[in-house]
């Protein structure tokens, strides 16, 4: 028996561990949705089917796409926005763990060091959130069904912490000059960001610049920031006491007339009409 293998045997054998899954389902976002900030006491985890959507945690914008996967750790503030263009499907485990004192190193998962992780191309997580869901529903048939439940959520512990360990020796390498890239932009918000510039106050061509963001975040540093101006708008505009005007400065366009084409083409409605939307919200609809 390897170490993990070890640790979490004797997690599952510890009285004082515990599992609780407060939601375990696949559900369809209609396009344009949106989810407004929260923070719960429990692990979230999303998994995109299809479709795009962005999430913010803790004010920094995250993309997500086809085989994206995000974990968001406890108490941390998040929303959740769908592409204007067509819906988004999800598969959505919501969980709190009851742990012992001391939890060993190689269990990344349960140390919430991070506000979130983020994984790519990572449809086998899919596929273990599915057999959880199919065990959780059955989990009161008989012995097995139950011991089935355990042992795959001890596998998704283990599947998590090799995922974040992975993710934190890539972001050793990378993500120091890309992450002062990005609290550059989310600081600069307001400002006219220039690529060209940017690159030079962080000592690295603006070609490797680009690159970081391409293989990192999926899209380039342009999209990014527009994006991230589109998701700062919207959330401007549910607060009512700013006009369009005051929203377009606040998001770093240099004219309401701009501000509006580019929102239009981006969500295929003016500001204005995004803003009614928060009078009729749409439906989601679970899938079995």
């Amino acid at each position: 028996m390897n170490p993990v293998e070890k640790e979490l045997t004797e997690l599952l054998a510890d009285e004082r561990y515990g599992t609780f899954i407060q939601t375990i389902r696949k559900i369809r976002f209609p396009a344009n949705y949106r989810f407004d900030s929260h923070a719960h006491p429990q692990v979230e985890i999303n998994y995109i089917n299809s479709g795009c959507c962005m999430m913010e945690v803790e004010e920094r914008i995250v993309p997500l796409k086809r085989g994206s996967c995000i974990v968001v750790n406890p108490g941390q503030k998040h929303l959740f926005m769908v592409d204007v263009s067509k819906s988004c499907a999800i598969t959505q485990l919501i969980y709190r763990t009851a742990l012992p004192e001391k939890i060993p190193e190689s269990l990344t998962c349960f140390h919430y060091d991070r506000p979130f992780y983020v994984f790519q191309d990572c449809g086998e997580l899919c596929s273990l959130l599915e057999n959880i869901g199919r065990y959780y529903q059955r989990r009161q048939e008989d012995d097995y069904q139950e011991a089935q439940l355990d042992f795959s959520l001890l596998q998704l512990y283990a599947m998590l912490s090799r995922s974040m360990e992975k993710e934190r020796l890539q972001a050793d390498s990378r993500q120091g000059k890309l992450g002062e890239a990005l609290d550059r932009i989310h600081s600069r918000l307001e400002e006219d960001i220039n690529i060209e510039e940017l690159s030079r106050e962080l000592g690295m061509s603006s070609r490797y610049l680009r690159k970081a963001f391409e293989d990192s975040i999926g899209i380039s540093c342009s999209q990014y920031i527009t994006m991230l101006r589109i998701a700062r708008a919207k959330e401007l505009l549910w607060d009512w006491e700013k006009d369009i005007t005051q929203v377009a400065s606040l998001t770093g366009f240099n004219s309401p007339q701009y501000f509006c084409r580019i929102f239009k083409k981006h969500t295929g409605m003016t500001p204005a009409q995004y803003r009614n939307m928060k009078k009729e919200r749409p439906e989601l609809t679970e899938e079995t």
